[in-house]
């Protein structure tokens, strides 16, 4: 898990640096990724679990268009607002899938829903803290569209969880990926988004966000789902903005408002309680059984 998080903490800076159209790079992460990753899904069709069911066809297919929406609609915000609001807001994924968990039979315990809710809380200071610093309409459409990718993002990870119960990650995020870049470039054609004729630099930032974000974040979390609850993973994710902020403020320059270190410590803590909570939930529910 902390390696999942280290990873995707450098997403947002990778994203600045790349300067690519917002779908293009969805879509590069995405296709890349799968065809990193297809070769280990080829070979665990052959083993037991990796055969893929209608329902679990299913699963991928909502799982890989949440993704796409996801990615278009965060990338999108990066370049309307701060790093620190962006990542933030499109980190609030734990409340939606809070509530998405009663359906897998997986009802956060009270003391998750209390992390849940003072780590939305935290990221809640820190977009508000970034809504007045530029009050104008590309700051506040940045923060609606990352709000928005949160809560794709809680579909993709509740599919995940109920998908990779039983199958293979590799078969999961290479199909999920795959389906994320098919619906990505048809995005990318009728939008006009170059899907080349990049720079030097901007190729190896992108590979960069392959190799990191995608595969070492976005993969491990993929297969940790195995093992613990979408609750857990997505409020674990919200310990992104911490990292990706104190990046930004090294590499960018781009100094966080007064309102982050408020914020910070109260998503910092909801993590350490909806992780603890979680565990604890697991532990009765071993008792009882």
């Amino acid at each position: 898990m902390a390696v999942g998080i280290a990873a995707i903490s450098t997403s947002p800076i990778l994203v600045r640096v790349a300067a690519l159209p917002a779908l293009a790079l969805a879509f590069w992460r995405c296709f890349a990724a799968a065809a990193l990753l297809a070769p280990f899904a080829r070979r665990a069709r052959g083993t037991a679990g990796g055969a893929i069911g209608r329902a679990e066809a299913a699963w991928l297919l909502a799982a890989g268009v949440f993704l796409a929406v996801h990615f278009a609609l965060w990338n999108t915000s990066l370049a309307l607002t701060s790093v620190a609001a962006s990542t933030t807001l499109v980190s609030c994924s734990p409340l939606f899938v809070g509530l998405g968990g009663r359906l897998l039979g997986e009802p956060p315990s009270r003391r998750a829903w209390l992390g849940i809710a003072l780590a939305v809380a935290g990221a809640a200071v820190i977009g508000l803290g970034d809504a007045r610093i530029d009050v104008g309409g590309r700051a506040l459409l940045g923060d609606a569209l990352a709000f928005a990718g949160s809560a794709a993002m809680a579909g993709y990870l509740l599919l995940g969880r109920a998908a990779r119960r039983r199958l293979p990650v590799s078969t999961y995020a290479a199909s999920v990926y795959g389906v994320a870049a098919a619906v990505l470039l048809p995005a990318c054609l009728l939008t006009g988004a170059a899907l080349g004729g990049y720079r030097a630099g901007s190729w190896l930032a992108l590979a960069a966000v392959v190799a990191g974000p995608q595969l070492l974040g976005h993969t491990v979390f993929n297969g940790l789902l195995a093992r613990v609850s979408a609750t857990v993973v997505a409020v674990a994710i919200l310990a992104e903005p911490v990292g990706a902020t104190a990046l930004a403020w090294l590499l960018l320059e781009e100094l966080p408002a007064a309102a982050f270190w408020l914020g910070a410590p109260m998503v910092l803590a909801g993590v350490w309680l909806a992780v603890t909570g979680e565990r604890e939930r697991l532990g009765t529910a071993a008792a009882a059984s």
